[in-house]
């Protein structure tokens, strides 16, 4: 029997979706410290040294991204919607990302940029280099994962080596995580209300209604995702599916399950495509995915029908994520002649993920993690920001 994450973001959206391995039982901290967390972008091409646009490679440490591209304006004397990013990177991490700096051949320097910050906020530019093309919202390859869990509490019994084989091997539900869902569900329980009364004006929507919205859309596939995974469809393909292909970015229709498609299939090379909801969606899937979606929006007819007057182009996700390059090592903190206390086990965990996929959707699968980026650490004592 199937086990579910209790869902605490909305008393009235069904939050509870569930484990493709079993809930849980390995518990440990997570971002006790902001290096805990390191996350690298891997933009996927080589920026050729020349044109209009200078891309600077970034680190910081407690600093929200777009705090920091603002900066960045300030720094370079030109107007905040002249710089770009590829994504959002978490502010409670140490994260190395991308800037985009639209400069006519204007010297820039950033030698006071980390003089803007105070402890322990941190950033420092690894890398300038000139591009002759702009980097656009979701214009990266993906992001590399390295992070530290600490005091792990685990026993025998949990089987903890096999179920992160069992991540590695086969992945996990690819859900969107709770950050696309905002604080405390907030963008979820805004999102209820503005979807749900429909598109009240041609104005282009703020950046905050837009957050609302793709919390809304975001829900749907985790609510489909949810039933899959409960029936078993989540990993598999059907005719009439779309499947993509991880090596070439290659996305086909299945016409047929041939050995080759299954065999690609059950060696991770390729794994099914869900829609996002859309005018028009059931035509990228199966019949058979079809119908789960179809459930789902009968039961909420009002919500369906406010989203498909904002108009969002036809999008997809995976069902199924397999994080490449996993690898681990279990550590065992030293314990000084003083103490009392049992040494301790750590868990050192890196992958590597396509854009758009969540670290936390892969870590909800292997533990429960109590975030610890809500405390700051002073004299030995925790207290609350």
């Amino acid at each position: 029997m199937l086990e579910c994450e209790k869902g605490e973001l909305s008393p009235q959206l069904n939050t509870e979706w569930s484990y493709a391995w079993g809930a849980p039982t390995v518990s440990g901290k997570f971002k006790v410290y902001p290096q805990d967390f390191y996350v690298e972008e891997t933009l996927g091409f080589e920026p050729s040294g020349a044109g209009e646009f200078l891309y600077v490679f970034i680190e910081k440490i407690g600093i929200n991204t777009d705090f920091l591209a603002k900066r960045l304006a300030q720094i370079a004397d030109i107007s905040a919607n002249r710089i770009s990013y590829a994504g959002v990177k978490d502010r409670h991490a140490c994260t190395r990302q991308w800037f985009c700096l639209h400069l006519l051949g204007k010297p820039v320097d950033f030698s006071g940029l980390n003089d803007a910050f105070r402890s322990p906020e941190q950033v420092r530019v690894l890398k300038e280099v000139r591009h002759s093309k702009k980097l656009k919202m979701g214009g990266h390859k993906g992001n590399r994962f390295v992070l530290r869990i600490r005091e792990l509490h685990r026993r025998e019994s949990d089987q903890f080596l096999a179920r992160l084989e069992l991540v590695k091997r086969y992945g996990v539900p690819n859900y969107f995580g709770a950050q696309r869902f905002g604080i405390n569900g907030n963008n979820l329980h805004h999102g209820l209300d503005f979807v749900g009364r429909g598109r009240q004006s041609k104005r282009r929507l703020s950046k905050t209604e837009g957050f609302w919205l793709s919390a809304i859309r975001s829900w749907f596939f985790n609510e489909s995702l949810h039933c899959q995974v409960q029936g078993g469809q989540w990993e598999s393909l059907y005719v009439g599916d779309i499947m993509q292909y991880w090596s070439r970015n290659e996305q086909l229709r299945v016409k047929e399950l041939s050995n080759d498609t299954l065999l690609a299939l059950r060696t991770g090379q390729c794994s099914p495509l869900h829609p996002l909801l859309s005018e028009g969606w059931e035509k990228g899937t199966s019949e058979t995915r079809a119908s789960i979606i179809r459930n789902i929006i009968e039961q909420r007819t009002d919500l369906y029908k406010g989203f498909l007057t904002f108009d969002c182009c036809r999008e997809d996700r995976l069902t199924r994520l397999i994080p490449m390059d996993m690898a681990w090592e279990l550590l065992e903190s030293k314990k000084s002649e003083t103490s009392t206390q049992e040494p301790s086990e750590d868990l050192i965990l890196q992958f590597e993920l396509p854009k758009g996929a969540f670290a936390t959707t892969v870590m909800r699968e292997l533990m429960n993690l109590e975030d610890c980026s809500q405390y700051v650490r002073t004299g030995g004592q925790e207290d609350k920001k």
